[in-house]
């Protein structure tokens, strides 16, 4: 079934009373962003497989199981996701990705971008 978000702010909200001041933004922000998820994929029910600007399709992207080359695409991939880009941030990211096993969401948008 389904649990809309007001239900699970108000039994939250009941089972914790006050004790959950400190956290309440953040898990309001994450109930948030999920129903946003939830929005996005029925009002564009294509989005698990294609591309929201359709421009975007057309991009080749690499095939990270080939044989790299010096220059092609697929090393500069395996690049990034060593984090051997050259950009300090980006390295960062990745590798904290490889070590921690996540990165912050800031740094997230820079890696992807």
């Amino acid at each position: 079934g389904e649990v809309s978000p007001r239900r699970v702010v108000a039994e939250v909200t009941k089972a914790l009373g006050g004790g959950w001041r400190r956290s309440r933004e953040t898990f309001l922000r994450r109930l948030a962003w999920r129903d946003l998820a939830y929005w996005a994929f029925w009002y564009l029910p294509t989005l698990p497989d294609a591309p929201v600007r359709r421009q975007y399709a057309a991009l080749k992207w690499a095939d990270p199981s080939s044989k790299c080359g010096p220059k092609d695409a697929c090393s500069k991939l395996r690049a990034w996701q060593l984090g051997l880009t050259g950009f300090p941030l980006v390295d960062a990211g990745m590798r904290q990705l490889w070590v921690w096993g996540w990165m912050p969401n800031y740094v997230r948008h820079v890696a992807a971008s």
